[in-house]
C-alpha cells in the first residue's frame, strides 16, 4: 500500500504544473462553457485566469485510484508554469503542465517513459473554484477523463485540494 500511495502522490503532483496553452474552437467538445461559448480569444483568457488561480499552496483533501480511497501527506506548490509535489513534508518531485480552460483539460510530464509504456505523461480534467481544487487523471494518457469518479476498475485517480 505505501508503494501505491508514493505512485499516487506522485501522479498526482505531475498533474499541477502550469504551461499555458491557449485552445481554439476545434478542440472543444461542443459543450457549452463560458470558456468556448465566448470563443478563441475569451478562450486564451480563460486558460491565463485558471492558470493564475492554480499558483499557490494546496494540501491533499481526499484521493481516489481505482476506486479505492487513499490516504497521503500531499501539498503542491504552484509556481509558474510547473508545481512542486510534497510528500511527508519533502519536495518529492516537480511537474510541468499545461491548462486548457476550453475543455477543463490538464495535460502533465511528469517523466520520459520507454516506448510502448505508460506513466510519464497524464491527461487529466480540473475544476477550480474559491479554494478547492479538483483533479482527475488517466495516468495512461490514452484518454481524458470523463468526470471525477474514479471507479473500480477505471485505474482513474482523482485528488481533491484546499488551498493553504
Amino acid at each position: 500500500m505505501g508503494l501505491l500511495l508514493n505512485v499516487a502522490a506522485g501522479c498526482l503532483l505531475a498533474v499541477c504544473s502550469s504551461c499555458l496553452i491557449g485552445c481554439d474552437q476545434s478542440s472543444t467538445t461542443g459543450a457549452a462553457t463560458p470558456a468556448n461559448a465566448a470563443g478563441v480569444g475569451n478562450c486564451a483568457a480563460a486558460t491565463a485566469e485558471d492558470t493564475k488561480h492554480w499558483q499557490g499552496r494546496w494540501t491533499l483533501v481526499s484521493a481516489t485510484w481505482n476506486g479505492e480511497s487513499q490516504k497521503a501527506d500531499v501539498k503542491w506548490v504552484v509556481d509558474g508554469d510547473h508545481y512542486t509535489v510534497r510528500h511527508n513534508g519533502a519536495d518529492a518531485e516537480v511537474d510541468p503542465f499545461k491548462l486548457d480552460a476550453c475543455n477543463k483539460h490538464v495535460d502533465v510530464h511528469h517523466h520520459d517513459t520507454p516506448k510502448g509504456t505508460y506513466g510519464g505523461s497524464l491527461k487529466g480534467i480540473y475544476d477550480i473554484k474559491g479554494d478547492r481544487l479538483r483533479v482527475a487523471y488517466d495516468p495512461t494518457a490514452r484518454q481524458y477523463p470523463a468526470s471525477f469518479e474514479s471507479k473500480p476498475g477505471s485505474k482513474q485517480v482523482s485528488y481533491e485540494f484546499r488551498r493553504d
